[in-house]
């Protein structure tokens, strides 16, 4: 490696270090996530016995303008370093921390100016926005380590952000800080997050470096990838103003609570979208092993989300009232078209998308996303008042169907692969079995035990769907998953090394 590069062995992985660190890499993200969404979860159980609504309303209002300056400072320039061929000099690392650093420090004065004459609100966005500073820290480190899919180090900075994270909030929400406890823990984690980095991270901490023209060539890609979040964000924002505004509070709070629900498949998908960028970046232009990792990918996601999904779809009636109450019933109306929405687009957007980003084609993502909002809400909102919030089920399956159509066909053009065809059967096979789950959980009396039951025979009915329907993408499946976690649990000596 040549004068001026971050010291680390991303550049020189072989194709069977590649494709174990990438199993592996699925493994481990998966697990961390759901680890997260269970301290989170019991950190919400005990902060919410401590405060208000309007507390837990005044740091919502806080982390979406958090969310915002994230955005605006990361630009999208990351992802351009990840996916390039030539990997990132230490003068590009630091251009890039010091444009997001300046970014960043300027939105933390700008809140803290505005403080002062707005109050209490204005006063907690100040100080949560000022953690952002810390976490334009850790980018460079977070490019490298994505790039060499080095997961490991990568979950570690995670992990200990969330627990410190956790523990100062308890602790100062139990001593009587309030809110306030809540909106100083943001800052506790991001600085944990850089003080971790800089130990886990070969280049440690990047000085920064102002030197834009290093990486102006980078904006193009940035803004577009950046622009797909972005659709993301104002596309779930405006999505809970109009079934408020059409259903009313009530109907959005069963929506609430129904896409907390899916939040648990989307931890497998959000490991894969993860992994599959890097990965796909090494790849692209290696079309033979493209072509097989791409078609590989969508036939073992159609069947392992099959099976969750279904799993899912089937134990709703139970689950959703055993787990939170009868008042909550209505929520399982969406979770039948979020499924399926989900085992079509979850699969090929996988697939996919990663590929897409990989050749620098963000603008078909972005065109994909683009449509996908606009016929969730085409399809969404004129059936809101009659059918209530089943509506938003419905209009994210057919949301899904345009996504992965638009998608599809932006890969078949560059690619020999079959995208349609492995679908089928999972999906087929998935509605049957979810359907006569269905009727089990809510026949069972609507209970958490019928909801296990159900969902349980959802996913015997699937295996056994499969097994017959495709006995070759069962086998795939089960011994992807089992590789991933043989990966996950027995590192290299090279990587220990590293």
């Amino acid at each position: 490696m040549g004068a001026g590069r971050p010291h680390g062995d991303d550049e020189a992985l072989s194709g069977s270090e590649l494709t174990r660190r990438a199993k592996a890499g699925v493994f481990i993200v998966s697990t961390r996530g759901l680890v997260i969404l269970l301290l989170g979860f019991a950190g919400n159980v005990v902060v919410a016995r401590l405060l208000s609504p309007h507390d837990f309303g005044v740091v919502a209002i806080g982390m979406s303008f958090v969310l915002f300056a994230g955005l605006v400072s990361d630009g999208g320039l990351g992802a351009g370093l990840i996916r390039r061929a030539e990997p990132p000099s230490s003068e590009e690392l630091g251009a890039l921390s010091a444009l997001q650093l300046g970014a960043t420090l300027a939105m933390t004065a700008l809140a803290a100016a505005l403080a002062v004459p707005l109050g209490r609100i204005a006063a907690v966005t100040a100080v949560m926005v000022a953690s952002m500073p810390f976490v334009a820290l850790q980018f460079p480190g977070r490019i490298l380590l994505e790039r060499s899919l080095r997961y490991r180090r990568l979950v570690a900075v995670e992990m200990s952000q969330v627990l410190c994270y956790q523990a100062w909030a308890i602790t100062t929400v139990a001593a009587g800080f309030g809110v306030w406890g809540l909106a100083t823990a943001t800052v506790i984690r991001a600085l944990t997050g850089a003080v971790v980095m800089a130990f886990v991270c070969p280049a440690g901490l990047v000085r920064p470096l102002p030197a834009f023209r290093l990486i102006r060539p980078l904006v193009g890609f940035g803004l577009r990838f950046q622009a797909v979040n972005a659709t993301w964000l104002l596309r779930d924002q405006i999505l809970n103003v109009c079934v408020a505004a059409l259903g009313g509070v009530a109907q959005l709070g069963l929506w609430a609570l129904a896409k907390r629900l899916m939040e648990v498949p989307y931890l497998i998908l959000q490991s894969l979208w993860r992994v599959s960028f890097p990965t796909m970046s090494r790849l692209a232009l290696d079309e033979p092993r493209a072509t097989r990792l791409v078609q590989q990918a969508v036939e073992v996601t159609s069947v392992g989300m099959g099976l969750v999904l279904t799993a899912l779809a089937g134990s709703a009636p139970g689950l959703v009232p055993g787990l939170f109450g009868s008042q909550w019933r209505d929520a399982t109306a969406v979770v039948p078209g979020a499924c399926l929405g989900l085992a079509v687009s979850g699969a090929v957007s996988v697939a996919t998308q990663g590929y897409l980003y990989a050749l620098g084609d963000a603008q078909a993502v972005l065109r994909a996303t683009l449509l996908q909002a606009v016929t969730w809400f085409t399809v969404t909102l004129p059936l809101i008042a009659p059918l209530g919030v089943a509506s938003v089920g419905l209009g994210w399956c057919a949301a899904a169907i345009v996504e992965a159509l638009v998608l599809g066909r932006a890969t078949v053009r560059r690619i020999p692969v079959r995208l349609l065809r492995p679908l089928l059967a999972p999906i087929l096979v998935g509605a049957g079995s979810a359907a006569l789950g269905w009727q089990v959980s809510a026949r069972g009396g609507g209970t958490l035990w019928s909801g296990l039951a159900g969902g349980g025979c959802s996913a015997v009915l699937f295996t056994a769907g499969m097994t017959v329907a495709d006995r070759r993408l069962v086998r795939q499946t089960y011994g992807f998953v089992a590789s991933s976690v043989r990966a996950a649990l027995s590192p290299t000596r090279r990587e220990k090394a590293g």
